[in-house]
């Protein structure tokens, strides 16, 4: 699935790194989901919840990975613009589940109704219809996962969580629902995870010196089609 700040492309090096902490009978808990590179790759030998705080993505996710649900494949402009005037408006006319759908498989860069319409046919390429065959790829990968919805700190965990948080970065731009986030609130609360006895990895590319970084890797990010910029990927834990 096409997601801001997804993690596909070094789920395979970070993975491994937190999977040898854990033990049989140990949830991995993925706190900011997202697109959900990450936790599909978790073995389904151990427990496995999901978190996200945009309700319309879990319910998305939830429905594709727990019910019989068949959504869209064709997403036009005039369709895209109803479910974004409702999800405006909070008007109740489509499920929360489809409102997520098409807000993540037809918006640029997976941006929820913020990065404009991608399109079946723009610059030669069907994006949605890529990006809806990738995120329908993940599905079975997903099964038996639990999903929550809620802020970091509502999360039901269990004892002795393996935790695994990929917060909105400090200083960089941010989804609609991520605006504001309170990075030295997240800090103590991470630190307060650990005293409670829970393993926790964090995703960002600056922490406070109490963090240690355990690995690290430079990666050329898209702006859009024509703007790339450089940035080091760091896993801290503590």
């Amino acid at each position: 699935m096409i997601y801001q700040g997804s993690k596909a492309r070094i789920v395979g090096e970070i993975l491994p790194i937190m999977l040898k902490d854990m033990h049989p009978g140990q949830t991995f808990v993925d706190v900011f989901c997202g697109g959900c590179s990450v936790i599909q790759d978790v073995p389904q030998e151990y427990s496995r919840i999901a978190n996200d705080n945009n309700r319309y993505l879990i319910a998305m996710w939830r429905a594709l990975t727990t019910t019989e649900w068949i959504p869209p494949t064709y997403i036009p402009k005039t369709y895209y613009k109803q479910v974004r005037e409702s999800w405006h408006k909070d008007d109740g006319a489509y499920p929360d589940s489809e409102i997520g759908w098409v807000g993540f498989m037809a918006s640029w860069n997976g941006r929820f109704f913020d990065g404009g319409y991608s399109g079946h046919s723009a610059n030669g390429r069907d994006y949605i219809s890529e990006n809806i065959r990738n995120t329908m790829r993940q599905v079975g990968r997903l099964r038996g996962v639990e999903w929550q919805t809620g802020s970091y700190e509502q999360i039901v965990m269990p004892p002795s969580s393996l935790v695994y948080y990929d917060p909105p970065y400090k200083g960089t731009s941010s989804y609609t629902t991520a605006k504001g986030f309170d990075h030295d609130r997240f800090y103590d609360w991470a630190r307060q995870m650990k005293r409670d006895g829970h393993t926790v990895y964090i995703s960002e590319y600056d922490m406070p010196g109490d963090f240690s970084c355990v690995w690290q890797k430079q990666i050329t990010n898209s702006v859009n089609l024509t703007r790339t910029y450089k940035a080091t990927e760091r896993l801290w834990t503590l």
